[in-house]
Parts: C-alpha cells; sequence; structure tokens
C-alpha cells in the first residue's frame, strides 16, 4: 500500500516534529545515564560482596586459630597448675617424708619395714596362672 497522507509542513507540525525529537534525544540521555550509573552501583555491589565473601573467609580462619590457642592454653594453664601443686607438695617436708618411706623404703630408728603385695597384683598373678 501506498502512503496517500501527505503531511502539511507548518509551523505546528514543525514544532511537534522537534519536540519528539528532543524527547527522543532525553531519552536516549536519560537511559544513557542510568545504564552508566547502574554498572558503576552494580561494580561497587561485586567489590563489596567480594570483600565481604573474603573477610568471612578470614574471620572462620581466625575462629579456628583462636579455638586451638584456648585449647593450648587450657592445656598449659592445667600444666601450670599441676607444676605448682607438685612445688607446694615439694616445699612439704611430711610430703617429702612420705615419698622416701614408700619409695625408697627409708624407716627411722628401729622400724621394720615389710612389703606386702596389693590387691592389684595378687588379682594379677591369679590371672597368670
Amino acid at each position: 500500500m501506498s502512503n496517500k497522507v501527505v503531511r502539511l509542513l507548518n509551523n505546528y507540525t514543525k514544532k511537534r516534529d522537534s519536540e519528539k525529537k528532543q524527547l527522543a534525544s532525553e531519552s536516549r540521555v536519560s537511559r544513557r545515564r542510568t545504564m552508566f550509573f547502574g554498572s558503576i552501583l552494580l561494580g561497587i555491589v561485586i567489590i563489596l560482596l567480594l570483600v565481604a565473601f573474603n573477610q568471612k573467609q578470614a574471620n572462620e580462619e581466625l575462629h579456628g586459630e583462636v579455638l586451638a590457642t584456648t585449647e593450648v592454653l587450657e592445656k598449659k594453664n592445667k600444666q601450670h597448675a599441676d607444676l605448682e601443686q607438685q612445688i607446694r607438695q615439694l616445699n612439704d617436708d611430711n610430703y617429702i617424708l612420705r615419698i622416701a618411706r614408700s619409695e625408697f623404703f627409708l624407716s627411722e630408728e628401729g622400724e621394720l619395714i615389710f612389703n606386702l603385695p596389693d590387691k592389684e597384683d595378687k588379682e594379677q598373678e591369679q590371672t597368670e596362672e
């Protein structure tokens, strides 16, 4: 079909055409501006997500290290408490005397020491037979 409508060229139609062109130009600029700022915003969001992900991984690694260090610290504190208890016992004359009498069979004058088997020793002898 042929276009049989003739376009009038008067001030009104010229003005309308220029307004349409201006609106199209503004729309195109607005779209470009929106795409530009949208891409910048998307880039910032991606960077922030990457930083957050890396920070989370680093946090998990540090948390594991803290747990391991806490376990070592607890062991060392227990060992320290045991050593302090041992120092207190070694400074006690009665404890040293008791150890000397039981381990090294030291006796006072006139004492006879008899070494009697323990219940555990008797049970072991019976199981061996």
